[in-house]
Parts: C-alpha cells; structure tokens; sequence
C-alpha cells in the first residue's frame, strides 16, 4: 500500500494557516490592551500546533521558530515576561 504523504502536509498547510488567522486576531487584542490569560493560552496552543506539524513534516526552521515563541509566551504566561507592544509586534 503506497502512503500519500502529500495529502497529510497539504492539511498541515490548511490548519496551519487558520491557526496564524486565529494568532493575529489573539495578538491583535493583545496589542489593543485586552489581555488575558485565556488568550495568551490561545496562542500557546496555536503556536504548538504548527510546532509539532512542522517537526512531523521535517519543517525544522518553523519548529525552532515556534519554539522560540513558546518559550516567549510561556513567560508571558507565568508572568516572568510582560506582554509589550514591542514583543507583539
């Protein structure tokens, strides 16, 4: 039985992209002043979702990258990092 892997990086590629539409409009209320935890959690989760497509699909770039910003959002999340304009952007 052949094994389509192109068929999974395509979905990959469609959730991905409604993960980054979900991601800015987070980031965005950030940006305006209404943050919370709930939202920075939301963006954990998208962050981490892309991460672990990403390392499935050998994208390791966008892994390290996501990383990165799980790590910066964890921060922001127990509160060891502030969440400013200047790291939003």
């Amino acid at each position: 039985m052949d094994f389509d892997v192109s068929r999974f990086r395509d979905t990959f590629f469609q959730e991905a992209a409604e993960r980054l539409e979900t991601m800015e409009s987070a980031l965005l209320s950030l940006r305006s002043g209404q943050s919370d935890d709930e939202t920075l959690n939301a963006i954990f989760r998208c962050a981490h979702s892309i991460k672990a497509g990403a390392g499935m699909f050998g994208f390791d770039e966008l892994a390290r990258f996501t990383h990165a910003l799980e790590n910066l959002l964890d921060k922001m999340r127990n509160g060891e990092v502030e969440v400013a304009p200047q790291l939003l952007d």
